[in-house]
C-alpha cells in the first residue's frame, strides 16, 4: 500500500497534487531560435494527462548564445512568449504544476551549437566531454548572464508557468562557478565558499527582482560531483544550507557533471545502483525546512513511495520513467504495477540519440517525442491483423494496432515471448530488460490479443487465418561465419550460453566477437569461469554500445580478468582451440575448451514471399530487415501498428 506518493505538498503556496515530479530533459525538439513547437507542448502535455505532479521543462537557454543543445528552447526574447503561453495554457487544463528550468551551458556546450560563439566558464578548463577551450569570464560578462536570468524569470512569470528552476547542477555554468573542480578563480567569484556561490546569490536576487518575492523558485545541484577535486557532499551540505537561507524554495538533488565517470553521471546508465541521491537527500532533508526533491535511476512507484516514507525526501524525480511511461503515475495510482512500462536504463533514445543531435525518443516507448504526430485514435474499421514474430518489434507493433481498434494476433514459434531480448536481461546488471517484456505481456493481454507460443508460421497458416494485413518481425539469427571447423561440436552460440542452455563447466573459453554480445556473455561467464578470452578482429571491442554503457562494461571486464584479444581474426576452430591471425600475419592457437559464438547477426526474413502472395498488405520490420538494436526494432514497430 503506497501511503505518501499521492498526497498533496505545497511549494511555496504551489500546491503539488502529488510527490512524482519529471525533471528537466533535453528533448532536442524546439527550433533554432529557441521557439517553443506543438511537438515539444505534446511531449509535455502527455505527462499531463498521465499524472505526474510537477513537470519541469527542460533547460531553457537564458541568452542567444547559453545552449548545450541546438534546438532547446529560450525565453531571452519576448517572441519566444508566445508559445510559452500556449504550453502553460495546455498544461494548465490538467492538475499538473509546471515550472521552467532556466540555466547557461558554461564550458558544457559547443561552437557548433551555440551561434559559433566561444563557451564560457569561470576559468578556462576544457570538458572532456564537449573537448571545447572555453574562455575565462570577465567580471563583466558575469554582470551581463546575471540580468539574463533575471529577463529570462520575469518572462517565465509572464508565460503563466507555476515556477522556476534554477539549474545550479550538473557542470553547467552555476555549478562551474560553485565547484572547485572548474573554478580557479582568485577574484570576488573564486576560492572560498562564499566567493563561489556569490554568483548563484546575485541570479537569485535578480530572479526574486524580476518575478517577485513570492514566486516560487526552486534550485537543482549536484550533491556529489564524484571528481577528484569536486564538490563532494560534505560541501553540498553547506551548499543547501545556504539556498534555504538566500530563499530558494525547494532543492532538487541530483549529482555530477559531464566530466564525472559514466557509472555516476547525470544520466545513469543501467549498471547504476538505484536511488544513488537517497543518503545526500536525506541528510539535506534534515538541515533545511524547504522541500527536497531527489532523482536519477529511480523509476518505480513503490521505491518512490518507500523513500519518501524513510524521509529521503518530499518528492521523487523520475525523468527517465516518464519517457518508458508517461502514464506510471495513474497507473501506480490505480494499482497496475505491472502494466507499467518501466524504464530499463540503456540511455539508446534518451541519451545517444542527443550526442548525435538528433531530438530525443526511447527504446521503451517509441512514441514519445512524436505524440504531436496523431492521437492515438481508434480507427474507423478495423482490420485482421497477423503478426509473425514475439520480439521488441513485434510486441510494440501489435500494442499499437490494438491500441487503435485492430484485431491483433501474435504467432510466435518460441516457447516465450520477448525474442533476442529476453537472453538480452540475463547479463550482469541487465535484469531490468525483463520488464518491458513482462509488461507489454499484461498490456497485450488487458487488450485481448491473442498470442500463439509455439507456432510456426506455413504458408498454410497465413491462409486459414486470412488476415488484412501482416506484420513480418521475425527478427535476426545468429551470423556464423564460413570458416573450417564451424560446425563443431565444441561451439554454442552466446544465446544459448546465456539462457542456461549449456553448462559451462570449466575454461577455456574463448568468446568469438567482442561486440556488445560477446563482451556481456564472457562477463556473465566470469562468475564461474576463470579463463575467459574475447578474441575481436577490430581494433577495440564493444563499438556497438553506447559509450556510457560500453565504458562500464570495458571496466567490469577487466576487473573480472576477462582476457582481450583485439585485431585477431579467426581462421578456424578445431580440437585445440580457435586458430586467428594477428596483425604481423601470423597464425596462432588459442586453447579452448568451449568456443562461443558472438560474431554477430543476420536479419531473418523466410516468410515475406509467402506472406506477400497470400496478403496484399505486408510489412517487414526490425531484424527481420537488418540486424540491428532492439531501438531501431521497437521503431518500425511502432510505425508499422500505425500503418495498418
Amino acid at each position: 500500500m503506497m501511503t505518501e506518493l499521492f498526497t498533496a505538498m505545497n511549494i511555496a503556496g504551489c500546491t503539488v497534487p502529488n510527490r512524482l515530479v519529471v525533471p528537466a530533459m533535453v528533448t532536442n525538439t524546439c527550433t533554432k531560435d529557441g521557439i517553443v513547437t506543438d511537438r515539444f507542448i505534446k511531449y509535455i502535455e502527455e505527462k499531463a494527462k498521465g499524472g505526474w505532479g510537477l513537470i519541469i521543462t527542460e533547460d531553457y537557454a537564458v541568452n542567444v548564445n547559453a545552449k548545450g543543445y541546438e534546438m532547446i528552447p529560450g525565453l531571452y526574447n519576448d517572441e519566444q512568449l508566445e508559445g510559452n503561453k500556449r504550453l502553460t495554457e495546455t498544461i494548465h487544463k490538467y492538475e499538473s504544476k509546471l515550472f521552467c528550468q532556466i540555466y547557461h551551458p558554461g564550458r558544457q556546450s559547443s561552437k557548433l551549437v551555440n551561434g559559433n560563439v566561444i563557451p564560457l566558464a569561470p576559468s578556462a578548463i576544457k570538458d572532456p566531454i564537449c573537448q571545447e577551450q572555453p574562455k575565462e569570464m570577465t567580471a563583466e560578462e558575469i554582470k551581463s548572464i546575471v540580468k539574463d536570468f533575471g529577463d529570462t524569470a520575469r518572462r517565465c512569470k509572464e508565460a503563466g508557468f507555476d515556477g522556476i528552476e534554477i539549474h545550479a547542477a550538473h557542470g553547467y555554468l552555476i555549478s562551474e562557478f560553485l565547484s572547485p573542480f572548474t573554478n580557479k578563480r582568485v577574484d570576488e567569484y573564486g576560492g572560498c565558499f562564499d566567493n563561489r556561490v556569490r554568483f548563484l546569490d546575485e541570479i537569485l536576487e535578480a530572479v526574486r527582482k524580476e518575478a517577485g518575492k513570492d514566486f516560487p523558485v526552486i534550485v537543482r545541484i549536484s550533491g556529489n560531483e564524484y571528481l577528484l577535486g569536486g564538490r563532494t557532499e560534505a560541501e553540498s551540505f553547506e551548499l543547501a544550507r545556504h539556498c534555504e537561507e538566500i530563499g530558494f524554495d525547494a532543492i532538487h538533488v541530483s549529482n555530477s557533471m559531464y566530466a564525472s565517470a559514466p557509472i555516476d553521471q547525470i544520466i545513469a546508465p543501467m549498471y547504476t545502483k538505484h536511488a544513488l541521491n537517497m543518503e545526500v537527500s536525506e541528510q539535506i532533508k534534515k538541515l533545511v525546512n524547504v522541500p527536497v526533491i531527489v532523482t536519477n535511476r529511480i523509476n518505480d512507484p513503490k521505491m518512490a513511495d518507500t523513500l519518501l516514507k524513510m524521509g529521503k525526501a518530499d518528492f521523487i524525480g523520475m525523468g527517465r520513467g516518464s519517457l518508458a511511461d508517461p502514464y506510471l503515475p495513474e497507473k501506480a495510482k490505480a494499482g497496475k504495477f505491472d502494466s507499467i512500462h518501466y524504464c530499463i536504463g540503456c540511455l539508446q533514445g534518451c541519451e545517444e540519440k542527443l550526442l548525435t543531435g538528433d531530438s530525443l525518443t526511447c527504446l521503451i516507448n517509441p512514441r514519445v517525442a512524436r505524440e504531436y504526430e496523431n492521437t492515438m485514435e481508434k480507427v474507423e474499421k478495423g482490420k485482421k491483423v497477423m503478426i509473425i514474430g514475439a520480439g521488441p518489434g513485434g510486441l510494440t507493433a501489435a500494442y499499437t494496432a490494438a491500441k487503435r481498434g485492430h484485431a491483433v494476433t501474435i504467432f510466435e514459434k518460441k516457447n516465450d515471448l520477448g525474442g533476442q531480448f529476453k537472453s538480452a536481461a540475463y547479463p550482469l546488471g541487465k535484469g531490468e530488460l525483463a520488464t518491458f517484456v513482462s509488461s507489454m505481456r499484461k498490456a497485450l493481454m488487458a487488450l485481448n490479443v491473442p498470442i500463439h507460443l509455439n507456432t510456426e508460421v506455413t504458408e498454410e497458416l497465413i491462409q486459414n487465418e486470412k488476415p488484412d494485413a501482416i506484420i513480418i518481425a521475425t527478427g535476426a539469427t545468429p551470423f556464423m561465419p564460413n570458416i573450417k571447423g564451424i560446425e563443431s561440436d565444441k561451439i554454442v552460440t552466446a544465446e544459448e550460453v546465456l539462457l542456461g542452455n549449456y553448462d559451462v563447466k570449466a575454461g577455456p573459453v574463448v568468446v568469438c566477437g567482442g561486440g556488445e554480445v560477446g563482451g556481456e556473455t564472457a562477463h556473465f561467464l566470469s562468475q564461474t569461469v576463470r579463463d575467459i578470452t574475447v578474441v575481436e578482429m577490430q581494433k577495440d571491442i564493444l563499438n556497438d554500445m553506447m559509450i556510457m554503457t560500453k565504458i562500464c562494461l570495458t571496466g567490469y571486464l577487466h576487473e573480472s580478468g576477462v582476457k582481450v584479444l583485439t585485431e585477431a581474426t579467426v581462421n578456424e576452430i578445431n580440437e585445440e582451440g580457435v586458430v586467428y591471425t594477428n596483425t604481423a600475419g601470423e597464425r596462432l592457437t588459442l586453447p579452448a575448451e568451449m568456443v562461443i559464438s558472438a560474431f554477430g547477426y543476420k536479419s531473418y526474413n523466410p516468410l515475406e514471399a509467402c506472406a506477400r502472395k497470400n496478403c496484399s498488405e505486408v510489412y517487414v520490420i526490425g531484424g527481420a530487415v537488418k540486424a540491428g538494436s532492439a531501438l531501431h526494432a521497437t521503431r518500425d514497430g511502432y510505425e508499422a501498428g500505425l500503418t495498418v
